[in-house]
């Protein structure tokens, strides 16, 4: 099966010389084909073991030198669209935590509710008096007698990284107003550089990345808790997307329970609904 953005460039390759094709990844580096990597990304998207050996067998076919790991994530989307529409949403999980922005916001309120859902009492966008200064924390958590200070970095730019300048930011307002928390968490949506990893280990503050560390990571916490955002739904447009983020929507869960001008403002027909509603129940695992 082909796709007009890569065919013109297809080749058939031998198992040998799929090893060997290097795939351009986000950040410019180059990185030979894993096909251990797709049937990975495609198990934590639950997809079930036909589909991924099918959604495999096309992928490689549509393989070129320097492909770029963005054109085969898109190829690999559009496949399951047409294999498993309602729950191929959770395969776009990383773009869909993307387009929350352009603000850091609704991610802010996402990294809240994961933490609700492990626990934690939890407020937004809380104003601390520190030693000096007063700050705006993203999130403060609770759990028993600890209290967090937790700073979301959100990018909505593939390959960018949160390096260790950011730790040390966070570290240095965590120091003005130590007195009343117990330790300081940097969660983000991307990858955190190695410098930042080393630098949150001596001084004892809590990372989360996208894929870091290897239990616990943000995507580990989205996937374990079944709280998938509203951009990650098919069934919407980006402007009705943005309509349920005004709304201080971002649960896609939380879209049936919405108030009723609210799911009005969508303008969804009366089959779009079930559609929409069908997919929530496909992404989430949940019963409407």
């Amino acid at each position: 099966m082909g796709f007009p953005f890569i065919s013109d460039r297809r080749l058939i390759f031998s198992a040998k010389e799929l090893i060997m094709i290097q795939v351009k990844k986000a950040s410019g580096d180059l990185e030979p084909f894993s096909e251990e990597k797709v049937i990975h990304s495609l198990q934590k998207a639950g997809m079930d073991q036909a589909v991924i050996s099918k959604i495999v067998t096309d992928i490689k076919k549509e393989l070129y030198e320097g492909i770029s790991t963005q054109k085969i994530y898109s190829c690999i989307f559009e496949l399951l669209k047409k294999e498993q529409s309602l729950s191929s949403g959770r395969y776009s999980l990383k773009k869909a935590i993307m387009d929350l922005g352009p603000t850091g916001f609704p991610f802010e309120k996402f990294v809240g509710e994961l933490l609700k859902h492990n626990g934690y009492q939890v407020e937004t966008g809380v104003h601390v008096s520190g030693r000096c200064v007063t700050h705006e924390i993203d999130v403060v958590a609770q759990k028993d007698t600890q209290r967090f200070m937790v700073e979301c970095k959100f990018h909505n730019q593939p390959g960018t990284r949160s390096d260790v300048k950011v730790a040390l930011y966070i570290k240095a307002r965590f120091d003005d107003i130590k007195a009343t928390f117990n330790q300081a968490w940097l969660v983000t949506n991307t990858k955190l550089t190695s410098d930042a990893i080393q630098y949150g280990a001596c001084t004892g503050m809590q990372l989360v990345g996208w894929s870091y560390p290897a239990s616990g990571s943000l995507q580990d916490l989205i996937e374990r808790s079944g709280l998938h955002p509203v951009t990650c739904l098919t069934s919407l447009s980006q402007k009705q997307k943005q309509t349920l983020l005004s709304s201080d929507i971002v649960l896609c869960r939380d879209v049936a329970t919405a108030k009723q001008e609210v799911l009005l403002s969508l303008a969804l027909s009366d089959e779009q609904k079930t559609r929409l509603f069908a997919e929530i129940r496909a992404v989430c695992r949940v019963n409407l």
